[in-house]
């Protein structure tokens, strides 16, 4: 039997997500956790729940100056989101 060429784990892990039909799932999933390099710290402190659901990424904020600063700029987050995760995962935004 002869042996393969070994893997970097980063491959094997995404083998692994494509093998189990977990890509949509994980994409959604990284646009959450890319949130806070997105936004910023300042940004991120503020934000409580945050989750995607059919494509629109649902952020609850705490702070009715900083949502309605968000409202201004909800265009060039899901540009930025879809970028940071490399493919186009959300639609829009809706700030609670």
């Amino acid at each position: 039997m002869k042996r393969a060429e070994p893997l970097r784990l980063d491959a094997v892990i995404q083998r692994m997500i494509d093998a189990t039909g977990m890509r949509p799932e994980y994409s959604r999933q990284s646009v959450v956790t890319l949130w806070p390099d997105v936004v910023g710290k300042h940004i991120a402190d503020y934000t409580g729940r945050i989750y995607v659901q059919n494509r629109i990424l649902h952020v609850y904020i705490v702070s009715a100056v900083l949502k309605e600063e968000l409202g201004y700029v909800r265009d060039q987050l899901v540009d930025k989101l879809n970028e940071a995760v490399g493919q186009n995962v959300i639609d829009s935004i809706i700030i609670h």
